[in-house]
């Protein structure tokens, strides 16, 4: 919780720079790697969340930001209220069920309806596959496992469909994977190999 009583969960990976009380016009922090916020509402100081692609400028709301570094896009979900997204001379405000996605190459913010659960289920202790793509799944691993990973093979286009808890160990996460009979997951240490 911020001086402001803003409440902040932040993801695996993840890193959040803010001062001990907010002084002066404007309530700021710096995000690195995902973070969901509520926004302790104040008209008269607006909170803002810098990253390294965007700005996003709110009075009181709750939202969830993934901005790492080693991925391309920078997501902005609304849930609730509205949010203001700045990259470099383009804005857009966005309302709830939207997301504002901005990649890293290009100033250009795309603004699309998602689904808020699947945005925030990493909050709610859920890894949530909707279609998602093995290289993608493997990072997000990585990262709340702490783990290496390492292709072997071609994988071909592979995809998945899924709910699995976090609280589970890796193994109970990869033997959900294999059970699909497309990949396959060897152990060493704290490397993954993954295999076709």
């Amino acid at each position: 919780m911020l001086a402001d009583g803003t409440h902040v969960w932040l993801n695996a990976g993840s890193s959040l720079k803010f001062p001990a009380s907010f002084k002066g016009k404007t309530r700021l922090v710096e995000l690195t790697g995902e973070a969901y916020f509520e926004v302790a509402k104040n008209k008269q100081m607006p909170f803002i969340v810098h990253t390294q692609n965007q700005e996003v400028e709110v009075l009181g709301t709750h939202f969830n930001i993934s901005s790492y570094d080693d991925e391309k896009v920078t997501k902005t979900t609304l849930l609730e209220g509205s949010v203001k997204v700045i990259a470099q001379a383009n804005q857009k405000v966005i309302k709830p069920g939207e997301q504002a996605q901005i990649n890293r190459n290009v100033a250009a913010i795309k603004v699309l309806p998602v689904s808020i659960e699947e945005a925030i289920a990493w909050k709610n202790g859920y890894f949530v596959f909707n279609d998602e793509k093995l290289e993608s799944i493997m990072q997000r691993v990585s990262r709340w496992y702490d783990i290496d990973y390492e292709f072997q093979g071609q994988q071909g286009n592979l995809s998945f469909l899924g709910v699995v808890e976090r609280s589970k160990n890796i193994s109970s996460l990869l033997k959900v994977l294999e059970s699909t009979g497309n990949v396959h997951f060897k152990i060493e240490g704290r490397k993954i190999i993954v295999m076709p």
